[in-house]
């Protein structure tokens, strides 16, 4: 009787250890299906890593690669952006009605609604969803579309933590893949980045000041409005007579473009701010003229680069 007890019992742990090692593979085999399928999502594209010290860049505008707008889509998408409304105070804008209109244009494959649905998801908006996979998706869904500024706002993601394993390394790769495929955020934040005359030891900025020129001036070129102010105090920074011009030009085009901060900019030089150590903008002191650039930089800011100002309103002669 002991025996055949003795020979049950092994023939039990014979059954167990099969049956645990057929369990054990299936959930292997499960567990490598899900990684494969989640290195396959947009998020996790295999990059190139980020090089600071690049020889070359092709300038490549983001209008010219983004897919065709569905003129319903962008019906709704005016109708969101109407809504909200700068000159409403933000709690009593309707974000519901706002995040509703995006979403219908999204479905339409409305690239800048995809990505301003995801900005207001991760928001403390009153929209309907706060899902940050949510916001996610909707921007793996404009990178498969082939959108620029996609790559950029991932690169973002995974520098924040949005992305489960996202770091500096793969974020920068990202805004690397954006600022080639035309994103003119993606340029300006790179460009500045690499601009610097030297590389810091700690990392804020890289040596690489013409491939830097390049990117920011394409963004430029863009109509961006914060690359204007990056390039401006770049070539503010070489003190030449020509140097000069060329940065006031920028600061000044860049005003047209709705940029608060170059407003801002040209009204510090304007005050004499930096006349006395022989950087300055300007020749002289302009309390009148600063005082107008001011008051025009409050409203730029006011507007968060919605408000575009016609040549007229800006044709500002320097003296």
């Amino acid at each position: 009787m002991k025996c055949t007890t003795i020979l049950c019992r092994i023939v039990f742990v014979v059954l167990f250890l099969t049956t645990s090692s057929v369990q054990a593979g299936r959930l292997t085999s499960l567990t490598s299906k899900l990684t494969t399928a989640m290195s396959d999502l947009p998020r996790y594209e295999k990059l190139p890593l980020f090089n600071p010290h690049r020889k070359l860049f092709t300038c490549l505008y983001q209008d010219q690669h983004v897919p065709r707008v569905d003129p319903q889509a962008e019906l709704w998408f005016q109708q969101a952006l109407a809504l909200d409304n700068p000159d409403i105070y933000y709690k009593d804008r309707d974000y519901p009605k706002i995040y509703q209109l995006y979403q219908q244009a999204a479905q339409r494959n409305h690239w800048k609604a995809m990505l301003n649905i995801a900005s207001l998801v991760l928001s403390d908006y009153a929209v309907p969803e706060h899902d940050p996979e949510v916001a996610v998706r909707w921007v793996e869904k404009a990178m498969q579309l082939g959108v620029p500024d996609a790559y950029d706002i991932m690169g973002t993601y995974h520098q924040n933590g949005t992305i489960r394993g996202g770091d500096a390394t793969s974020a920068y790769a990202f805004f690397q893949r954006a600022a080639d495929m035309g994103s003119p955020s993606a340029q300006t934040f790179l460009g500045y980045k690499i601009a610097g005359t030297y590389d810091d030891p700690n990392g804020e900025f890289w040596g690489n000041r013409t491939i830097g020129t390049q990117m920011l001036e394409c963004a430029f070129a863009q109509s961006y409005g914060l690359a204007a102010y990056r390039l401006g105090f770049l070539y503010a920074g070489e003190y030449s007579v020509a140097e000069k011009i060329r940065a006031r030009t920028v600061l000044q085009e860049g005003i047209k473009l709705g940029c608060a901060e170059c407003a801002s900019k040209l009204a510090v030089e304007f005050r004499g701010t930096y006349l006395s150590d022989g950087t300055s903008l300007v020749d002289q002191a302009d309390k009148a003229r600063a005082e107008r650039y001011s008051q025009i930089g409050n409203a730029l800011e006011h507007y968060q680069g919605r408000l575009k100002l016609p040549s007229r309103t800006c044709k500002i002669q320097f003296a």
